[in-house]
């Protein structure tokens, strides 16, 4: 059953259609992303305290890619185990601010420094420009981790969403190349496989947040034509073998077109041995996790990923 929390978010998202607010998959990209970039920042709870932020940029494989550290608040400078976040938004939405408070949070309850990372969007930079930067930003940070405060054995991946799914990338590649992986990875509903034949997306594809119309806009910005949706930077879902990646936290919403791939995902890495803790919160929609200041559950789940964090860092 929907959570009385959820129904009344998109009751009022309905509401507003009728009084004739645009939807996002009808208005052109720039504009799109203006308004709800903006939305997303206020639907985010108050941003809590923390120790510190510092904001600066890192080079990248089309230009400078932005990021901002959130060092904890009570936690002392120091090599601190950090989480990479690569926010959520199809690829074509979204930026640090809109997450901004989802970071804060995650820092203050893991007791972990968190660095989000501002990569590329789409349709101004299509795929694989986003994968690309993420991974970067990856090599970058752990290749300079003193710079930046951690240990290169100490730093995780993480994100929402796209975020999910450029972590779930970030890792196999690493392991593709032999490189130094992520100690960790957290997944916060996924998008692992771009083919999109899951029954959530028959079942949620029109009414819950994520519409399939929606997610047509995004992919139709994201993929150019052509591009095989088998590439494992698209679905990471259809790797051939996925031992020996980092433990994982996977998490999952009952009434998400992107349910079911997130939980076949953490379904691979658990058969193949990789320590993954999955969680499914049955109540609700795609996006609550950022979503906080009307979805109550997304304080709740931000808590529960940052304690499974800190307790793989023993923070």
């Amino acid at each position: 059953m929907l959570d009385a929390e959820a129904r009344f978010l998109l009751d009022l998202m309905d509401q507003a259609a009728k009084e004739g607010r645009p939807k996002l998959q009808t208005m052109p990209y720039d504009k799109g992303r203006a308004a709800v970039d903006k939305m997303s920042e206020d639907s985010e709870a108050d941003p809590p305290e923390v120790g510190e932020t510092v904001d600066g940029s890192l080079a990248g494989p089309g230009g400078a890619i932005r990021y901002r550290r959130y060092r904890p608040l009570g936690v002392e400078p120091g090599s601190l185990p950090t989480l990479i976040y690569y926010h959520g938004g199809g690829f074509v939405i979204g930026n640090i601010e809109t997450h901004d408070s989802t970071c804060r949070r995650l820092a203050n309850r893991s007791r972990c420094q968190v660095i989000s990372i501002d990569y590329r969007l789409a349709p101004e930079h299509p795929f694989p420009a986003s994968t690309d930067d993420a991974l970067a930003a990856f090599r970058h940070i752990r290749d300079n981790a003193e710079a930046f405060g951690t240990d290169s054995k100490r730093i995780a991946v993480g994100g929402d969403s796209a975020g999910g799914a450029i972590s779930a990338v970030v890792c196999q590649a690493c392991k593709q190349n032999g490189e130094g992986m992520p100690a960790f990875q957290m997944l916060i509903y996924p998008a692992t496989d771009s083919r999109r034949q899951s029954e959530s997306h028959k079942l949620f594809g029109d009414g819950y947040f994520l519409t399939q119309e929606l997610i047509d806009w995004f992919w139709k910005a994201y993929i150019p034509a052509g591009t095989d949706l088998a590439d494992l930077r698209l679905s990471p879902l259809l790797a051939p073998d996925v031992t020996g990646l980092p433990p994982a936290f996977v998490l999952t919403a009952g009434f998400d077109p992107l349910r079911d791939e997130g939980r076949a995902y953490a379904n691979r890495l658990i058969d193949a041995g990789v320590k993954t803790t999955y969680v499914n919160y049955p109540g609700t929609i795609h996006g609550f996790f950022s979503l906080t200041r009307f979805l109550k559950q997304g304080l709740k789940a931000n808590d529960e990923a940052a304690a499974v964090m800190a307790a793989h860092f023993g923070t």
